[in-house]
């Protein structure tokens, strides 16, 4: 996606200079024609250079600002989606916050409970106690406990196949805001270069005299969803990365925690 950056910004430019080429041919089309021999008067009236409202420094005052609400009329069909898109993004992210925590696919409680069943021999209880939870570790330790009396390797596979398939699920979860982040790029790209269709489009074939107006609309709304897919892309790849830590974590709590569990099982089938 190098090359992204660099294709936005010549289009910008090629946008802002055929907006000049447009404004200039305007202002020399509505000049008014003078008659010969008449003397046309080169300085205005001081009342007339004045500007009627003044901010510091003797600088126009600006009546009006660009609002929320104007960029989005201005974004068009690609704003709601990148909208739609950057809510999608702080649900999941809250959900995700939330629920994908090793404290709770690895709780304290369940490890030291089922190792003291599997000391004590109680390997139906330990298995019965996995049964009906949904952690991650509950899930892995169930699947050893259902091998328990074969061959360390038998046990060791069924283990780890579990919990290859809870990390798959768990990285299938924290995917989606990496796909949100990279479409949403492209997303903003695609109403950079609708905009500009829509600019290039008034000054080939827009012959009014509010051609400069029209340019402008579709130029705004090249920006605006440029800027739109970067507010949601950002976000999102910032709590995808941090996300992706936390699976990183889990994973490896959960391999730490399996492996002395199977020591724990063939332990017990020897006795």
């Amino acid at each position: 996606m190098n090359w992204r950056g660099p294709v936005i910004a010549l289009m910008i430019v090629m946008v802002l200079f055929s907006t000049g080429m447009a404004l200039a041919q305007d202002a020399l089309s509505a000049g008014t024609a003078v008659a010969p021999g008449t003397a046309v008067s080169t300085v205005a009236p001081a009342a007339d250079l004045k500007p009627a409202s003044t901010g510091p420094g003797g600088l126009p005052k600006v009546t009006e600002r660009l609002s929320v609400m104007t960029m989005i009329q201005h974004g068009g069909v690609v704003l709601w989606i990148l909208m739609a898109l950057g809510f999608t993004v702080l649900v999941l992210s809250i959900y995700l916050f939330l629920t994908l925590r090793p404290s709770r696919e690895v709780p304290p409680n369940l490890v030291k409970r089922a190792q003291s069943q599997i000391r004590a021999g109680d390997i139906r209880g330990a298995y019965q106690m996995c049964q009906d939870r949904d952690e991650l570790i509950a899930v892995v330790l169930r699947a050893g406990l259902k091998m328990a009396g074969h061959d360390r390797y038998v046990i060791q596979e069924a283990m780890e196949s579990e919990g290859e398939r809870g990390a798959t699920a768990m990285w299938q979860r924290v995917s989606y805001l990496n796909s949100i982040g990279n479409i949403a790029p492209l997303l903003g790209l695609l109403g950079t270069v609708w905009g500009m269709i829509g600019a290039f489009g008034a000054i080939a074939l827009d012959s009014s005299q509010v051609k400069g107006i029209t340019m402008a609309y579709y130029v705004s709304m090249a920006m605006v969803t440029t800027a739109g897919g970067l507010v949601v892309a950002i976000p999102a790849m910032a709590a995808y990365y941090y996300l992706r830590g936390r699976v990183i974590r889990i994973v490896a709590v959960v391999e730490a925690q399996a492996s002395e569990f199977v020591e724990l099982i063939v332990e017990h089938g020897r006795q």
